[in-house]
């Protein structure tokens, strides 16, 4: 098969499921506000309008947007939403689901005088009664709704709901430099909701002014999440360290473009790296080298998708070996360059030329695989793209391993004194306190 037959083909299959699968997200995005934010936006929450039995096991639920959704019996029995069948202060499901019978049937199927739908059903010789919410069935009969899979909805009973994501290029992020003052994030709530705002919508945030001593870097970390050790530690020192067999990071080379660690199960979702020295550009005529740089893997996988479907979908399909062996440790790991969500949307990126493993896939994938990572790697190149600023001490930048890329100029190790110090964590602990600090804020506004 040549090139050209084989991009064209990857074109034609690649470009109708991404715009499907988008049309399909977009319908579910448009649920996931609770319904004290309906009420500020002035949206007014479902009601269900009727409710009756039909075909096949099913409840058929009409709500006054005149939008129908078929709930299915044992749907609606496995997620009853009483105290006896999800415990109210953990949210956790108290259904043994395994234990029902697949094929139940309602005693009956009402509306309440204050809008719930009431089923009661037959249950160990007694009656259990369960009531839904017309706002709660609304948000999850989405995907009964559009007939699709719904895989990125927020508990909206627990948080309001998240921003969209910022992608950014070199204008954009200059133009809302995501920063702020150590002393802000560190000594109030909406100082670290307005930090832990930037690092979810940018992917990267930047704090001045944080004090350098060593460790100080783990004390950030516990404002709002705990350090991920790795068998780098709990922490790792970026500076020059000339024993053979280390890792490149701890020389004065040049890194491209890469996320860390994609030789693992999972890699770290969350790094930040706190400068305690670093040479001061100003008093030096020349570059002295070791600039960070960063770039938004999103953007540039958007632009891929937009203008080159053919690229994105073979990096979206075809697997990688990622591997390292470090001071004696092996590691290694199969990942897409891009991966994307049911819906088609992006969800990480792993891309890292020093740790990827010769290409095994069949024949015809070879070169169009090398066509589309020569597309993403320049695309990373171009300094349109990136962002690009010197660390000066007091400076602790975090970013999105799995969206934002970053690395460093190179640097002669006799003439630069640079010391960064570094950690991992876990996204999720990052984007739980990011969200518990909104809900907080949205539940006490009047």
């Amino acid at each position: 098969m040549s090139l050209r037959y084989s991009t064209q083909l990857l074109r034609r299959l690649a470009t109708p499921l991404v715009q499907t699968s988008r049309q399909a997200h977009k319908r579910g995005k448009a649920t996931m506000v609770s319904a004290s934010l309906r009420a500020d936006l002035g949206t007014p929450s479902p009601v269900i309008t009727s409710a009756l039995p039909a075909h096949h096991l099913t409840a058929k639920v009409i709500f006054d947007s005149n939008m129908t959704a078929d709930f299915k019996y044992i749907w609606l029995r496995d997620n009853c939403q009483c105290s006896k069948c999800v415990d109210p202060s953990t949210k956790q499901k108290l259904v043994d689901t395994p234990a029902l019978d697949v094929n139940i049937k309602p005693l009956s199927l009402t509306i309440s005088e204050n809008g719930m739908l009431e089923i009661t059903w037959a249950e160990d010789g007694d009656i259990h009664k369960s009531e839904y919410d017309p706002v709660w069935l609304h948000k999850y009969g989405q995907s009964f709704m559009h007939n699709s899979f719904e895989s990125d909805m927020v508990d909206v009973d627990q948080v309001c709901q998240r921003p969209e994501m910022e992608l950014w290029d070199r204008t954009t992020i200059w133009a809302n430099f995501p920063e702020m003052s150590y002393k802000e994030m560190m000594e109030s709530d909406n100082g670290l909701m307005q930090w832990l705002d930037l690092f979810y919508r940018f992917g990267v945030a930047v704090l001045r002014g944080v004090p350098t001593e060593e460790n100080k870097i783990q004390e950030v970390v516990k404002r709002f999440a705990y350090v991920k050790e790795t068998q780098y530690g709990l922490t790792f020192d970026v500076i020059n360290k000339p024993v053979e067999g280390s890792h490149l990071a701890y020389t004065g080379v040049a890194l491209a473009h890469h996320t860390d660690m994609n030789y693992r199960e999972k890699s770290p979702g969350m790094q930040l790296l706190h400068c305690l020295k670093a040479n001061d550009p100003k008093l030096s005529d020349t570059d002295p080298g070791g600039r960070s740089f960063f770039a938004d893997g999103f953007r540039i996988a958007h632009w891929l998708e937009e203008n080159e479907p053919a690229a994105y979908h073979v990096l979206n399909s075809t697997p990688v070996r990622f591997a390292i062996k470090n001071e004696g440790q092996q590691y290694s790991a199969l990942w897409s360059i891009l991966c994307t969500n049911v819906d088609g949307d992006m969800t990480e990126v792993h891309y890292n030329n020093r740790t990827m493993k010769p290409l095994q896939a069949p024949t015809h994938v070879v070169t169009p695989f090398y066509h589309a990572h020569k597309l993403f790697s320049e695309k990373l190149s171009e300094p349109s793209y990136g962002l690009e600023f010197n660390m000066v001490p007091g400076d602790l930048v975090a970013f999105n391993n799995r969206r934002v890329l970053h690395g460093r100029t190179a640097f002669d190790a006799t003439k630069v004194d640079r010391h960064l110090q570094g950690c991992y964590v876990d996204i999720d602990e990052a984007f739980s306190k990011y969200d518990s600090l909104r809900t907080k804020q949205w539940s006490t506004q009047p």
